[in-house]
């Protein structure tokens, strides 16, 4: 989510600004009160230790977050009455999330709907999760409410604000990648490996307890593909769509991009619709699973000894196919010359981690007797028609996602002007000037498809070509 909104304003007219905050203004977004938090840390044990001081500081870096303030918190040990110093200048941090302070901006991208769906996530999905995987999958979270509880005193008899507070991984050795330099094939297949983790064990809280899962998937809430955020994200996708025929076109010189741009503007129409009814169909189906909605580079957190990646960033948590997560990453964290290459591979990792999740899951269950359907439903031959049938919302979603992701840091758009200037979607006009990176990458994703052959056939064409080649 945070890339969507990123995305939603990067051909925006931008202007000085310092992560969101208009440049002059003397607010700190990153200030907490502390003897609130010194409360409500204690209550709910967040640390063995008196408290004696708590910092607060930018958990992000600028650009990373636009639909919430991400701070790193700092506990510090207080020394005991009877001790000059403590035993060990013990401090814990933590990373805190808060919604923005900009109420035009919360409403025109729908930031309370997304901190909200992400307070559920972490409440009712996540630890639903934690109990059918071996693994880790998101970090800790230590405290996700809708109120914080702030003592009446405190807050003129309100309950407080929305707060998320989540395990520190940078000091377990995790850190992000840079997403102009892309991953390399290993990072790749251990991102590919720990999502079929995560919904094998969607699966199997699936076969295991039905209703139970049933109950907790009920508690996401669609923030994109859904009636109220259409009109908005229609035309945000829209137009960045046009962004990308504006760019092709500016380099189609010598004609080579004629054909490709005229198949791009006839998928165009009522693309989001149609990315709509596919995504909410597939939450339907039996071999659903919760996906992580927004997975791609800037929302994973990679350590390399021992080898490890962990999912953060789930306001855009939901219930569909699988297929969505998987085309996600690859086209937004990957580049044309290394899916040409590995795709085939990305997927067969997919595929055999989570069949064995799957078979160490279930095998002495009761539901070990479904084991052969539900491997069979994700063989890679399987795994592979889907994607090629769903390839249009990889195309898409590079679209969409693309200028974000090649942003230039210095100059960031302001969300909280634009905001305020914009009552609704439609005003919003395109006027910043997109990086070279931008267009060679548009360029690159475009002819991808064109050469592929994914630009003209319609998907059902596609989908019913690749059964033909399967024996």
């Amino acid at each position: 989510m945070e890339t969507l909104a990123m995305a939603a304003v990067s051909s925006v007219a931008a202007g000085p600004s310092t992560n969101g905050c208009p440049a002059g203004m003397a607010i700190n977004q990153f200030e907490e009160n502390v003897e609130h938090l010194r409360q409500l840390f204690s209550q709910n044990k967040l640390v063995s230790f008196s408290i004696a001081h708590i910092a607060c500081s930018a958990g992000s870096s600028s650009g990373d977050n636009y639909m919430s303030v991400v701070k790193r918190v700092t506990i510090s040990q207080a020394v005991a009455r009877d001790q000059e110093q403590p035993a060990a200048n013990e401090t814990v941090t933590v990373i805190v999330k808060r919604q923005i302070a900009s109420l035009s901006r919360r409403q025109l991208y729908r930031c309370e709907e997304a901190f909200s769906n992400e307070i559920n996530a972490y409440r009712h999905l996540v630890p639903l999760l934690a109990a059918h995987s071996r693994q880790q999958l998101f970090p800790v979270c230590h405290i996700a409410d809708s109120h914080d509880r702030r003592p009446p005193q405190d807050s003129n008899g309100e309950a407080g604000e929305p707060i998320i507070v989540l395990q520190d991984l940078k000091t377990l050795g995790f850190r992000m990648k840079d997403r102009l330099v892309g991953l390399e094939l290993g990072d790749c297949i251990l991102v590919m490996k720990k999502l079929a983790q995560l919904h094998a064990a969607s699966l199997a809280a699936q076969q295991l307890d039905f209703p139970h899962f049933v109950a907790q998937a009920r508690n996401l809430r669609e923030i994109v593909y859904c009636e109220e955020a259409a009109e908005f994200y229609a035309t945000i996708l829209d137009t960045s769509v046009q962004q990308a025929l504006d760019s092709l076109g500016g380099s189609n010189a010598d004609g080579s991009l004629t054909t490709p741009i005229r198949l791009l503007e006839q998928i165009r129409p009522n693309l989001y619709d149609k990315l709509k009814q596919e995504i909410n169909a597939a939450g339907e189906t039996p071999f659903s699973v919760i996906s992580h909605g927004d997975l791609w580079v800037n929302n994973i957190m990679f350590r390399s000894q021992p080898e490890e990646v962990i999912f953060f960033d789930l306001q855009a948590m939901r219930r569909t196919s699988p297929v969505f997560d998987i085309l996600h990453f690859i086209y937004t964290s990957t580049r044309r010359d290394f899916r040409d290459v590995h795709t085939d591979t990305l997927l067969a990792a997919y595929s055999e981690a989570l069949g064995q999740e799957l078979v160490h899951q279930l095998e002495d269950t009761p539901a070990g007797e479904r084991l052969e359907e539900l491997c069979e439903a994700f063989s890679l031959q399987r795994l592979s028609a889907e994607y090629v049938r769903q390839v249009h919302y990889g195309l898409a979603i590079g679209m969409w996602i693309l200028p974000a992701v090649t942003f230039d840091t210095n100059n960031l758009p302001n969300l909280d002007v634009i905001s305020e200037q914009n009552l609704c979607c439609k005003e919003i006009k395109c006027t910043q000037m997109l990086t070279a990176e931008y267009h060679l990458r548009i360029r690159e994703l475009v002819m991808e498809f064109y050469d592929l052959g994914y630009l003209h056939m319609e998907k059902q064409s596609i989908h019913s070509q690749l059964h033909a080649k399967i024996p």
